[in-house]
């Protein structure tokens, strides 16, 4: 039997945010139900496949709210041997995440990336669609740590009107 992946729950009063507690809680769970489709994933592929042609051998990938992973799936098709990590701030999200994470040898951590500390580098740290949600005060900390995490390439990929 295939065994569940270990992932520690916050209590809701425990953020420093209002978009914290927002996507930890049922928003965040709804979130994965509206947007879990093979099209995203395709659209990703294209995404990454341009964004890291001017990379060489990256080897590990440690995405910042990473939901239920269909930026690190798409990711395993581009770099299929990299090790694959992520910090999800939302518990159902990082379960599923972790499902499918632990049967490729990659781990999730179940935090919000304003409390979550470094413990290693990869080549590649990613962020995609999140620091829209940060509140700007905080930004800093997720840009320093994203610094921190990485030894090598940094992607930010935001959305923008």
């Amino acid at each position: 039997m295939k065994q569940q992946p270990d992932i520690e729950l916050r209590e809701a009063d425990s953020f420093q945010t209002e978009q914290e507690q927002f996507w930890a809680g049922e928003f965040g769970t709804n979130y994965i139900q509206r947007n879990q489709n093979a099209a995203s994933i395709a659209t990703n592929i294209a995404f990454f496949s341009r964004a890291l042609r001017q990379t060489s051998r990256i080897d590990s990938c440690l995405e910042f709210g990473a939901n239920i992973g269909l930026n690190l799936r798409a990711l395993r098709q581009l770099l299929p041997s990299a090790a694959l990590s992520a910090v999800e701030i939302n518990g159902d999200a990082a379960r599923t995440l972790g499902e499918w994470l632990s049967s490729t040898g990659g781990e999730v951590t179940q935090a919000s990336i304003l409390d979550w500390k470094p413990t290693g580098v990869v080549d590649l740290a990613l962020i995609k669609g999140v620091l829209i949600h940060i509140a700007p005060t905080h930004l800093p900390v997720v840009y320093e740590k994203l610094y921190q995490s990485s030894r090598r390439y940094i992607l930010i990929a935001e959305y923008y009107n």
